[in-house]
């Protein structure tokens, strides 16, 4: 697999998520390079999926 020069990387600043009043997700930055391969790695209910 290859990836073209002018793909564009990912990238989140500030992200917040609450259920109701409970937070689960605070001032979340991530970089995700182009080329870079990022696994999300957690027990159940550490917010893996929310951050998707």
């Amino acid at each position: 697999m290859s990836i073209a020069p002018s793909a564009l990387p990912i990238g989140m600043r500030g992200i917040e998520k609450r259920f109701g009043s409970v937070p689960v997700l605070r001032d979340l930055n991530l970089d995700v390079e182009a080329g870079e391969f990022l696994t999300l790695l957690g027990p159940s209910g550490s917010g893996k999926t929310t951050l998707l």
